[in-house]
């Protein structure tokens, strides 16, 4: 996979952060955790469209972030 390499953000201990791959991973990271929270929610209101749309939410953002930390690595590895 190549890496899409939109500018170096800074260094950390001489370990490079770059702005385009990690900073997405890291927003697909906060819109899983905010999934499971509407998935919270829904149930407590047992809303069925909500609790489907949600569980579809941390899927899909779960599965893409995870595996975009651990193909590219936070931070470079």
């Amino acid at each position: 996979m190549p890496f899409i390499d939109t500018g170096e953000l800074f260094k950390i201990g001489g370990t490079s952060i770059h702005i385009g791959v990690n900073t997405m991973s890291l927003l697909m990271l906060l819109i899983a955790i905010l999934s499971v929270y509407a998935l919270i929610n829904a149930v407590r209101s047992k809303n069925i469209l909500g609790i489907i749309f949600s569980v579809g939410a941390i899927a899909t953002f779960g599965f893409f972030s995870l595996a975009t930390i651990f193909t590219f690595g936070y931070p470079d590895l």
